[in-house]
C-alpha cells in the first residue's frame, strides 16, 4: 500500500503534467499591442491545493476505463446464496473459503448400478460423485473429489490434481431404520460436514411402514444435529417391472414421508426419480394407452436389467442425470411444472371402497392436455378413471379416482393419511406427484405398535379421529383370540378418542412360543363401514437352557430349535438342525444364518433403535463356519467399536445318532453396554435368528418391520427361570 504522502505527490505530478499538456495543446494567441507592464508580483508562485486536486480529478477522468472480466464460474446469484444460507450455511462457508468438505453418503441400493473401467471407485460415477464434482467445479479452482473407502484398492480420484477436495465417505445399509446408527459409528470415523441421505428404494420394496420411515428420519436428524452436521435428502427412484402401475408406486410411500419431513424441518429434498428430468416425453402421440408404454420403455432402458424379484438399480447414465438433478435442486430448487395438485381428499364409501378427489390446476399461459394416471399402491385395486384432461390457461378441473381396498393391512397405521401417487404426463414432461390427504370420515391410529414384557394384557391405544367438520357418531367392534368387544363413540368435529380396547394374552403355561393372530376391527359411521384388520404377533420371553422352536417360512412343521446359555465370559447359542438336509449349493455354501442381537442395557432396549445382522455361512460338512464382517452398531444403537469376526466362533458338528448342530459363541466383552446380570429376568437381550438351509427357511420371529429394527426382535432373559411375559407387535 502507498502512504498518503506518496499518493499526494503522485496526484500532484499527474496534475502538473495535465496542465502542461493542456498548455502545449493551446493554439497561439493573435499578436496585439503590448499591454502596460503589470504591477510587481512575487518572484515565485505555486498552485494552491484545490487547484491541484481539481487537475488530478480531471486527469483521472481521462484515463481509460479498465475492462474487468466477470468471474461467474465461482459466483452465486443472490437467490442461490440466500438458498444456501437457509439450508446449508456451514457448508457454504467452507466451500467459499476453498476449504475441504467431507460428505457422508448414506444410502441403500440406489448407490449401486454404476459400471466403471480402469479400477476407478464406482462412487465417483454415481449420482453422489457427479453432484460432488459439480460442487467442486462451482467453488474450487483446483482439487476435485476423492472417495474415502478404507482398505479399497480402487482408484479414489479421477484426476490427481492438487487443491481443496470434496471427500465422499460411503456408508451402505439396506434400510433407513439403521441410518442413524450407521452415521453415529462408521459415519463419524472421519470429520464429516454434510450428510447426503438416499433411502426409500429397498424400504419401499420391502413394505417398510411409513411410520418407521418417519421415526428413522427423526432419529437421523437428531443424530446429525447433535454433531452440527447439515443434511441433504435424496428421494428414491421408482421400479418399473410388470405391472408398471404397481411397481412405480412401491417407493412412493417412503419418498412421500421423507418429502413431508424435509418440508417440516427445512431440509433440502431432491426427487432423484423425477421423470420430468430423467425422461423426454414421447413424440407423435397424445393417447394415454400409447404414451404410458412408451414412457416406461424409455425409463426401463435407464435401469440395469436384473433377474425378477431383485432391485433394479440405476444405470451409469442415469446416475449422471441424477447427479445433475441433485445439484440443480441444491442450487436452485426443483423446476416447476405447468400444473399443480390441490384440495385433495380421500373418502371411505362403504365396505372396501375408497374415493380420491383432487383439483388439477393449470399454471400455463396456454391450453394443455394432461394424462393423469393414478398408480396403484399395495393393498388397492384401481377402478376405471378418465385419464385425459384438457385445461385452458389458468383453468382448474376436478379429478375423481375410485379404488377397491384389497388388503386392509395397507391402510394407514399412524398418521391417518392416505398417500396415493399419480403420474401426470404432458407435452412438456412427466412427473409422479404424491397426493396426501386425511382419510374421511374417520381414521384409525395405533399409538402402541410394539410392547415388550407385556404380562396379562396388551392395550394398543387405538385412537379414532373424526376427520370431518361436523359431529360424528361411530360404533366399533373387534375380535381377537376368540374374544369379541364392541362400543360406541361420539366425536365432535375433528375430535378424537382412544378406545378402551384391551387384548388378553395367553395365561396357559403350555401356550405356543410364537403366535400370529388376526385382529378383526371395524368402524361404522354415516352409512360407511370399514374393516381395519391387523395381525398381531406375540412371542414369549424365553430363558437360558430352554429349547424354543423356530418357525418354518413355508408354514410346514419344523423341528429346528434354539437354546441359549451364558456364563460370565460368553454367550452360547445352539441350533439343533433336526430335519434340515444340508447340501452345498452351486455358490458353495450350504446354509446362511442371520443373527440379530440388541445388547443395550434394559432401559435403552425398550426404546427404538437398530442392530446389524451377523452373517454366518458354512459348508454342509462338519467344521468351522465363516462369520462375516461385523458392523460397529451390530449389537444396538450406541455401540461403536471395531469387532473382529475371528472372536466370534461358529461351527457345525454331528452327533453319534446323526443329528446336526450349529453352535455360536460370542465373547461377553463384545456386548459391553449390557449389564449382564445373570439370573435376573430383567437382564435381557433382543434376539432373532433367520436360517436358510436344506431348501427351506426358518425364523424365531418375523413381521413387517425390517430385520435390523430393534423393535422386530424377541426377548432372551439371562436366567434359567424366565418370567411369563410377552413381546407384542401390531402388523
Amino acid at each position: 500500500m502507498f502512504s498518503k504522502r506518496t499518493t499526494f505527490s503522485i496526484l500532484c505530478a499527474w496534475a502538473l503534467l495535465a496542465v502542461n499538456g493542456l498548455r502545449s495543446q493551446t493554439p497561439a494567441a493573435p499578436q496585439i499591442a503590448p499591454a502596460p507592464p503589470p504591477a510587481a508580483a512575487p518572484a515565485e508562485s505555486k498552485p494552491d491545493l484545490p487547484a491541484l486536486q481539481a487537475a488530478a480529478r480531471e486527469a483521472e477522468a481521462k484515463l481509460p476505463t479498465p475492462e474487468l472480466q466477470s468471474q461467474t464460474y465461482f459466483d452465486l446469484s443472490p437467490v442461490q446464496r440466500e438458498r444456501w444460507q437457509k439450508f446449508l450455511p456451514r457448508t457454504l462457508l467452507k466451500l467459499t473459503r476453498r476449504e475441504r468438505v467431507q460428505v457422508v453418503v448414506l444410502g441403500d441400493a440406489i448407490l449401486d448400478g454404476v459400471k466403471v473401467e480402469k479400477g476407478i471407485d464406482p462412487l465417483l460415477k454415481s449420482f453422489a460423485g457427479e453432484f460432488a464434482r459439480a460442487l467442486a467445479n462451482q467453488f474450487y479452482y483446483t482439487g476435485g473429489v476423492r472417495v474415502l473407502r478404507p482398505g479399497s484398492k480402487l482408484r479414489s480420484k479421477e484426476d490427481m490434481v492438487l487443491g481443496p477436495e470434496i471427500l465422499l465417505q460411503p456408508v451402505r445399509t439396506s434400510s433407513i431404520v439403521s441410518a442413524a446408527s450407521a452415521l453415529a459409528t462408521t459415519g463419524f470415523q472421519g470429520s464429516p460436514d454434510l450428510v447426503l441421505l438416499a433411502y426409500g428404494l429397498q424400504d419401499g420394496i420391502a413394505g417398510t411402514p411409513t411410520a418407521d420411515v418417519a421415526a428413522a428420519m427423526r432419529s437421523l436428524l437428531d443424530t446429525a444435529r447433535r454433531h452440527h452436521l447439515e443434511i441433504i435428502v435424496g428421494g428414491p427412484v421408482p421400479q418399473a417391472s410388470d405391472p408398471e402401475e404397481k411397481s412405480l408406486a412401491l417407493t412412493c410411500g417412503p419418498g412421500s414421508v421423507m418429502r413431508d419431513f424435509c418440508e417440516k424441518e427445512s431440509l433440502i429434498f431432491s426427487d432423484l426419480g423425477d421423470f420430468s428430468r430423467l425422461l423426454s416425453p414421447p413424440a407423435g402421440t397424445s393417447e394415454a394407452h400409447l404414451l404410458f408404454p412408451a414412457l416406461m420403455q424409455q425409463y426401463q432402458s435407464r435401469l440395469n436389467t436384473l433377474p425378477a424379484g431383485e432391485v433394479a438399480t440405476p444405470s451409469t447414465e442415469m446416475h449422471t442425470v441424477m447427479g445433475g438433478i441433485l445439484y440443480e435442486d441444491v442450487m436452485n430448487g426443483a423446476p416447476a411444472v405447468a400444473w399443480k395438485v390441490s384440495d385433495a381428499s380421500t373418502t371411505l364409501e362403504g365396505q372396501g371402497k375408497l374415493r380420491l378427489e383432487f383439483q388439477m390446476s393449470s399454471t400455463s399461459r396456454e391450453s394443455q392436455t394432461l394424462i393423469v394416471l393414478p398408480l396403484v399402491p399395495p393393498g388397492l385395486k384401481l377402478n376405471e378413471v378418465d385419464s385425459q384432461i384438457i385445461l385452458a390457461a389458468g383453468a382448474k378441473q376436478g379429478v375423481a379416482v375410485g379404488y377397491t381396498i384389497t388388503d386392509t393391512l395397507r391402510l394407514p397405521l399412524s398418521d391417518g393419511k392416505m398417500r396415493l401417487p399419480v403420474l401426470v404426463i404432458t407435452a412438456g414432461g412427466s412427473r409422479i406427484v404424491d397426493v396426501v390427504a386425511p382419510l374421511k370420515p374417520f381414521d384409525v391410529s395405533w399409538s402402541t405398535r410394539v410392547a415388550f414384557n407385556a404380562e396379562s394384557e396388551f392395550k394398543p391405544g387405538l385412537e379414532i379421529e373424526n376427520s370431518t367438520n361436523s359431529a360424528l357418531s361411530l360404533s366399533w367392534e373387534s375380535a381377537w383370540a376368540g374374544k369379541k368387544q364392541e362400543g360406541k363413540v361420539s366425536l365432535e368435529a375433528n375430535g378424537s378418542e382412544t378406545l378402551p380396547l384391551s387384548l388378553l394374552l395367553p395365561a396357559d403355561a403350555g401356550a405356543p412360543f410364537r403366535q400370529r393372530l388376526p385382529l378383526n376391527f371395524a368402524l361404522s359411521a354415516n352409512g360407511a363401514r370399514q374393516i381395519f384388520d391387523r395381525h398381531i404377533e406375540i412371542t414369549r420371553n424365553f430363558g437360558l437352557k430352554e429349547a424354543v422352536p423356530l418357525t418354518a417360512a413355508d408354514g410346514q412343521a419344523s423341528a429346528v430349535t434354539l437354546r441359549a446359555d451364558a456364563d460370565s465370559m460368553k454367550l452360547f447359542l445352539t441350533l439343533d438342525l433336526a430335519g434340515v438336509d444340508l447340501a452345498d449349493a452351486a455358490a458353495g455354501d450350504a446354509y446362511e444364518l442371520l443373527l440379530n442381537l440388541d445388547a443395550r442395557s434394559y432401559g435403552e432396549r425398550l426404546t427404538p433403535g437398530a442392530t446389524a445382522a451377523l452373517r454366518i455361512t458354512g459348508k454342509a460338512g462338519d467344521g468351522a463356519a465363516t462369520v462375516g464382517p461385523v458392523a460397529p452398531w451390530a449389537f444396538g444403537s450406541g455401540y461403536a467399536a471395531e469387532f473382529d469376526p475371528a472372536e466370534i466362533q461358529a461351527a457345525l458338528s454331528s452327533s453319534a445318532n446323526g443329528g446336526r448342530r450349529l453352535t455360536i459363541t460370542l465373547p461377553r466383552s463384545y456386548l459391553y453396554r449390557h449389564e449382564w446380570a445373570l439370573g435376573n429376568g430383567n437382564s435381557q437381550l433382543g434376539i432373532n435368528l433367520r436360517l436358510r438351509g436344506g431348501g427351506r427357511e426358518y425364523f424365531l420371529t418375523r413381521g413387517t418391520r425390517q430385520g435390523d429394527d430393534a423393535e422386530s426382535l424377541s426377548i432372551l432373559e439371562l436366567t434359567d427361570k424366565p418370567t411369563r411375559r410377552w413381546t407384542v407387535r401390531v402388523e
